[in-house]
Formats: C-alpha cells, structure tokens, sequence
C-alpha cells in the first residue's frame, strides 16, 4: 500500500466490483476504452481471482472516504526492464489532479523499488487531456518513430496513437530540479 496525501494505492479487491463498473460504464471512459458491462466486469475480476497481482498495479482510493477512483499501474516487461504505464479515473473525478498525483507515485515506487530503467504510455491521439498529463505533469517525452493504430469502439474510427516515455536518469533528474 502507498500513500499520497490525498490517496492511498493499494491492490484491488472484490470490494472495488462496483467502483471499477461505475469508471468502465461510462460515455466518457468509454471515448478511450470499450465500455464494460456489470457482467465484462464480473468476468474480469473472476479472472484477476485465478492469476498473481501485479506488484505494480494499484486501485486507486481516496483517502476522505475508501472510495476507489480509478486504477494506475504498471506492466513490466522483465526483459527489457522497461514499464508501460496505464491509468483509468472516473470522469467525477478528472481535473482535479488525482491522476497526476496517483501517476507520480507509481512512477516513483518502480523506479525506486521497483528499479525499472525506463517507463512508457501510450494514448489516442486525440486524448488531449491524457497527452497533457503524459507529458506537462509527468514529464514524459514523446517518442517518435512508434507507430499504431487501433479501432476506437466508441467513435468507430481507426484512431493513431502517441507514444512517450521517461527513462529512470531522466526522471531522477527531473525530480533533483523540483527540490
């Protein structure tokens, strides 16, 4: 578990059922992500039941109330040692700055405990709000050169994607200029 001041990231549990439903049924999720219905959602947590946590992959919670947010996390390639970073908030709670403070703290935990060398995201290009926190919040420099495109289910248009990433000198960096 890590606390931030206004969140705490923990593992998800069957008690988050609700709340991930709440995020993953919404019009304004469902831009970026395929919607989910109660029942894709009791698929997918049977599912997580059967298979080993993610030590890098966190609900997010407001401390005010145990009310789970949204989710940030980060799949590791082991190969490479190299993290893609994912994050997904309930629209109640965009612009208010949970994803950044929720983002820099994973990002913090698996580069200092985690000691990846490098972290990516991705995200449609025309995520303007998501690009904005990648990229002005985090610090994270576009790649150029990737290149896909996938399907958006909600506007049924094939949608390009934008790439970054930050390596863990460039962050350690970054983060002795804010001190």
């Amino acid at each position: 578990m890590i606390e931030t001041d206004r969140l705490i990231l923990r593992p998800m549990d069957e008690g988050d059922l609700e709340d991930f439903y709440e995020i993953f049924s919404t019009e304004e999720v469902g831009r970026f992500i395929n919607k989910m219905t109660h029942e894709s959602v009791e698929r997918y947590f049977e599912k997580k039941r059967n298979k080993p946590q993610n030590p890098y992959s966190f609900a997010v919670v407001l401390k005010e109330n145990g009310k789970m947010i949204g989710t940030c996390g980060v799949k590791l390639d082991p190969e490479t040692n190299v993290g893609t970073l994912s994050y997904v908030f309930n629209p109640n709670y965009w612009s208010k700055g949970y994803c950044t403070e929720a983002c820099r703290e994973v990002m913090r935990y698996c580069f200092e405990e985690g000691n990846m060398d490098k972290i990516e995201a991705d995200c449609f290009e025309d995520n303007e709000a998501s690009i904005h926190v990648l990229s002005k919040k985090l610090n994270m420099r576009a790649e150029k050169g990737k290149y896909r495109e996938e399907l958006n289910s909600y506007t049924q248009k094939v949608t390009p994607f934008k790439f970054f990433a930050i390596t863990k000198e460039q962050y350690n960096k970054d983060a002795n200029l804010t001190k």
